[in-house]
């Protein structure tokens, strides 16, 4: 533990990179320092099934250049692997939303969705792309072979291991988009690009556009979510507390916690109160306990 006020060059990390730092990019930086938690994880994206071994066997990559025709041939089917929440802010055209919360419950929707057999070949059922609307797509599929696939995500992490899963399960032709949504945005220009909306990514800029270009939603910090400008006309959306998409699903004790961290937040700079990030320290002389300013990366 630290038992000295941290030096200048600590401070400069805890408010952002110093200029020598590998990932110095100032203020204006996706990530800081003090935005950054490190955790050992069994998976890096949790998926649930320890079998899925995409360091073996894995989909065939699609550079964005060549994304285009592969999603407007009408014999491919298009998945996007994200979540519901991701997803509602923008998607390729004609992709199908699994309406998932969470990577997890993707083998579930595969199965579910094309009724796997053990011959590989598609079941009865599973008509609809998610949205309660029929899948032209999927319904042309039912009686051949299991269709031809391109699936996609932000980077490209999550269809590392989603490809893997539906080779295992007996799909023939898996194709991903290499560097994923990102990478699409940032080299496949506006007026040619296939994709509709915006794109939400992990970190301080919530969303981005073609280009790259900073998007226009917001973080609701009560649920994590992407909010629009629609959205915080509603009356369910209070800042640092909820907004449409979270309103009905937290109590009335959840949302005063809420605001609670938000006035601590307003009021102090930090959540807690003003002694957060300190450490108290005896003094042999008098016993007193004098605070000292800990960097939050310690």
């Amino acid at each position: 533990m630290i038992q000295s006020p941290v030096t200048p060059e600590d401070e400069a990390i805890h408010h952002g990179h110093t200029s020598h730092s590998p990932v110095g990019a100032g203020e204006d930086a996706p990530f800081r320092w003090d935005h950054v938690r490190v955790k050992l994880k069994k998976e890096i994206v949790t998926f649930g099934d320890p079998g899925v071994m995409p360091t073996k066997i894995v989909g065939k990559y699609v550079k964005p250049k060549d994304w285009n025709d592969l999603i407007s041939d009408p014999d491919t089917v298009i998945i996007d692997v994200r979540n519901m929440y991701e997803i509602r802010i923008g998607k390729f055209k004609k992709a199908v939303d699994p309406r998932t919360n969470s990577f997890r419950e993707f083998p579930t929707w595969v199965d579910d969705q094309f009724q796997l057999v053990q011959s590989g070949t598609l079941g009865s059922g599973g008509d609809d792309n998610g949205t309660g609307e029929p899948s032209a797509d999927l319904n042309a599929s039912k009686s051949k072979q299991l269709p031809r696939v391109a699936m996609y995500c932000t980077g490209g992490i999550r269809c590392e291991k989603a490809s893997s899963f539906l080779l295992g399960k007996g799909f023939k032709e898996v194709y991903h988009l290499e560097g994923g949504i990102l990478k699409y945005l940032e080299e496949i220009p506006k007026a040619e690009s296939l994709w509709e909306g915006e794109c939400f990514v992990f970190d301080k800029r919530v969303s981005v556009g073609h280009g790259l270009a900073q998007g226009t939603h917001k973080l609701c910090y009560g649920c994590k979510q992407p909010v629009s400008d629609e959205d915080m006309l509603s009356p369910h959306w209070e800042y640092g507390v909820s907004c449409p998409h979270c309103f009905a699903t937290k109590s009335e004790e959840e949302k005063e916690r809420a605001r609670a961290r938000q006035r601590q937040f307003e009021t102090f700079g930090v959540i807690g109160g003003p002694h957060m990030g300190k450490s108290p320290r005896g003094s042999a002389a008098n016993n007193a306990v004098e605070f000292i300013q800990l960097p939050k990366s310690v």
